[in-house]
């Protein structure tokens, strides 16, 4: 069974902490967060990371998973998950965990569950056996030090009259479908910079500071007259890498083209992964009528019988 966590659960997270496996790869990357500190502060005050334990029925095996919900409440995503078993069946123990979650997060109003693991990785096929579907791809690049560049300055601070544009820039970049479980990054978290040609916005990147890291994502117009090389490396000015916090960017697959600028500003490859997922279903139980009173309203009135006559 799951159930959200309480302090009877303190020694389990504790034990299971160096068994983790990331599913959210900007906090993996970015935060050095521990799992135990987000689960008590959401708590004792709420917050976006609420955390679940699991235990099997036969008390052989038991786990835990913490999440992120974003603003709305309406998307989770997985930031870590850990489950531990007596004997080696814990492989086929992670479905049984994963739909136990679904079940509980569709009672309380989620429509998905998001979860970024690496192609080749076992963590999908489990997410698979519990209905995960892959809705698209992204490839992650590492900057530790910055070149030089004579590219001029583009961006500038985003303003909140920038707000429309950047909302368009993203409908005409990120599919329909993906649009669904991706919602544009929060323009009140981190940092937004805009360049534009003319009255056009023709890129949008959003960067992310972390204890560990920066996160950097970018939505560039894909009809944008300056090169892609030249937006990175405008880009690049903004935040300069060092060895200790490096940059990662986060390039989905419907904006590969943008790849070929990372590396020729220094960009190196350092992962590809997966984005999985799940659709909640909320079952709610309403009171049927008596069979009998339902035929009744539903009669229909009956009318004379048609007879063809033959001459």
């Amino acid at each position: 069974m799951i159930r959200p966590f309480d302090l009877r659960d303190l020694a389990l997270i504790r034990r299971l902490n160096d068994q983790v496996i990331p599913l959210h790869t900007e906090f993996a990357l970015t935060s050095n967060r521990h799992a135990l500190r987000g689960a008590i502060t959401s708590m004792l005050v709420g917050g976006q990371f609420p955390t679940y334990v699991w235990k099997a029925e036969e008390r052989d095996a038991e786990g835990f998973i913490q999440l992120y919900l974003d603003e709305p409440g309406v998307h989770a995503h997985i930031v870590r998950a850990a489950l531990q078993a007596e004997n080696a069946a814990a492989p086929i123990l992670w479905p049984h965990l994963l739909d136990q979650l679904i079940m509980e997060l569709g009672s309380r109003g989620v429509q998905s569950i998001i979860a970024e693991v690496n192609e080749s990785s076992d963590e999908l096929v489990w997410l698979r056996q519990a209905g995960f579907a892959v809705y698209t791809r992204q490839d992650i690049w590492i900057s530790q030090q910055a070149g030089e560049s004579d590219h001029a300055d583009l961006f500038r601070p985003r303003q909140s009259v920038d707000d429309w544009d950047i909302q368009l820039l993203y409908a005409h970049t990120v599919p329909p479908m993906v649009q669904l479980v991706e919602p544009l990054p929060p323009l009140d978290r981190g940092e937004g910079w805009v360049f534009r040609e003319g009255q056009e916005l023709a890129a949008f990147v959003h960067l992310h500071y972390g204890p560990s890291a920066t996160w950097m994502r970018f939505f560039v117009h894909p009809n944008a007259d300056v090169k892609t090389e030249a937006i990175v490396a405008a880009a690049l000015r903004l935040k300069r890498p060092h060895p200790d916090h490096p940059i990662y960017c986060c390039v989905r697959r419907y904006q590969s083209w943008l790849q070929n600028g990372l590396e020729v500003n220094g960009f190196r490859f350092w992962s590809n992964q997966a984005v999985m997922v799940k659709h909640t279903v909320h079952r709610i139980q309403a009171a049927q009528p008596d069979l009998a009173t339902l035929v009744k309203a539903k009669t229909v009135t009956g009318s004379a019988p048609i007879i063809q006559r033959y001459e």
